[in-house]
């Protein structure tokens, strides 16, 4: 596959841990699909952050910590250049929840796949049932899409911010994604609910398990690989 190139349209900080990147168009993408980024002879994959089409432009959700993340994010402003392969791998197989309600749980920076397949479910909305998002991060301050979450929650998804080791006065949940959906449920009826599930392999098995205990198998849990 011959190597792609998009110019950086705008980049801004998603709290203190996650910078996030609008890029010039691309080929057409599924939610859960990924780009190859290259810079300066090393490569990493970072899934695309928004729907395709309806005159969104695809995004980028880099987490601060290393490697070509850090790279990127020093090197990358406004006007730039990304080198790219892609978009790569199958994506969520989104055709299965049409009908149904869904689940979405994603940590840390995987919710930026997720935040891509929950815009392209809210651009069919009557096509689905209930919709719920557990979120996940170690802290309060370093969730990300404030302003997308508060339009989700308008459009009727019920959000739920699960955080690790929150400061004493958090008010939402605490703990990882997998305990907020044992102590709250999932807040779908589970008979006919399917999910989409991105994060770490730990905390996709311990959503797993939570999700079976509410009659959700994991034969209707999908990952975007």
């Amino acid at each position: 596959m011959a190597d792609g190139r998009a110019e950086v349209v705008a980049a801004w900080d998603e709290g203190p841990l996650m910078r996030g990147l609008r890029l010039s168009p691309l080929p057409p993408y599924r939610p859960g699909q990924a780009l190859k980024i290259k810079h300066e002879g090393t490569s990493a994959y970072f899934a695309l952050a928004s729907a395709y089409g309806n005159g969104r432009a695809p995004e980028l959700l880099l987490r601060r910590g290393g490697g070509v993340a850090d790279a990127l994010i020093a090197a990358l402003a406004p006007g730039g250049t990304v080198t790219f392969e892609g978009p790569l791998g199958p994506g969520f197989p989104i055709e299965q929840a049409r009908g149904r309600d869904v689940v979405l749980a994603a940590a840390g920076s995987a919710i930026s796949p997720i935040r891509a397949l929950l815009d392209t479910l809210l651009e069919e909305r009557d096509a689905y049932g209930k919709l719920a998002l557990f979120y996940g991060q170690e802290r309060e301050n370093e969730f990300a899409y404030a302003e997308a979450r508060d339009a989700w929650s308008r459009a009727g998804v019920v959000v739920t911010l699960c955080a690790h080791a929150p400061a004493p006065g958090w008010r939402g949940a605490r703990g990882f994604v997998q305990d907020a959906i044992i102590t709250a449920g999932p807040a779908v009826d589970a008979t006919r609910a399917v999910a989409y599930l991105c994060g770490m392999p730990g905390m996709v098995s311990g959503v797993r398990e939570a999700l079976a205990g509410f009659g959700i198998p994991p034969e209707r849990t999908y990952l975007n690989y």
